[in-house]
């Protein structure tokens, strides 16, 4: 299944749709695997970007440096991912196309990344987009991903119908965080494990992270994901 949700909200708000700076957890992956990288290498260590939605965590990559690409399925986010790269005076090779069916050649990349993309798709599609990235993945490169658990809770208090055991069709309950999204799915590091571990992932890292909203009223809970493909 897909979430087109997001579509509508570039049309409606633009580069207001998005926040327009980094992912913290991103930007330390990027730290801890890739900013040690000499400039010479930099330049030929190719990274995409999955739901890159305007840009917040493409321009990063191409400022420093890297060989960037982005993808998503929302036409209208790939206008302002422009639109936000010229901001920042960086550059990438942007296209529309599904995470679940990537149209890049096998062994490509030497790292694929998401933030708050894969989780707006069911189990199913996991299985699919997983696999999809260990393709395009080099031997050696890695995959993170920034996904939402659980635990937060807008699953357990935000109404939605389920599709499947840790997906819901919507968070139609207004008061509680990412309200309206469409399609998302509340992933376990159980599953996270078994999923990444069939794509044929191996040193699969997963970090914890919960915030709190409402003066502490509200909790959500994330999932830093960092894994190999061997």
């Amino acid at each position: 299944m897909d979430n087109l949700e997001f579509e509508k909200q570039y049309k409606n708000w633009g580069l207001e749709a998005q926040r327009q700076y980094p992912n913290e957890a991103f930007v330390r992956f990027m730290a801890e695997h890739y900013f040690s990288l000499p400039l010479s290498k930099r330049k030929k260590t190719r990274i995409l970007e999955i739901g890159c939605g305007s840009g917040a965590n493409l321009w990063v990559i191409s400022r420093e440096r890297f060989d960037a690409y982005g993808v998503d399925i929302a036409p209208t986010s790939i206008g302002l991912c422009k639109k936000m790269l010229t901001t920042y005076g960086a550059k990438a090779q942007l296209s529309v196309g599904n995470m679940k069916m990537l149209t890049f050649r096998n062994n490509v990349f030497e790292a694929i990344v998401d933030v708050m993309t894969i989780e707006h798709t069911d189990l199913q599609g996991h299985r699919e987009t997983f696999s999809e990235i260990f393709r395009c993945l080099k031997k050696g490169g890695r995959f993170f991903s920034w996904h939402l658990g659980s635990k937060s809770v807008s699953f357990t208090k935000g109404k939605g119908k389920r599709i499947d055991a840790l997906t819901v069709d919507n968070i139609p309950n207004t008061t509680v965080p990412y309200h309206s999204s469409g399609l998302t799915c509340f992933i376990t590091p159980a599953v996270l494990q078994k999923l990444l571990r069939k794509a044929g992932f191996k040193d699969i890292k997963i970090e914890r992270i919960t915030r709190t909203y409402k003066n502490m009223k509200q909790e959500m809970e994330y999932f830093a994901i960092d894994a190999r493909k061997p």
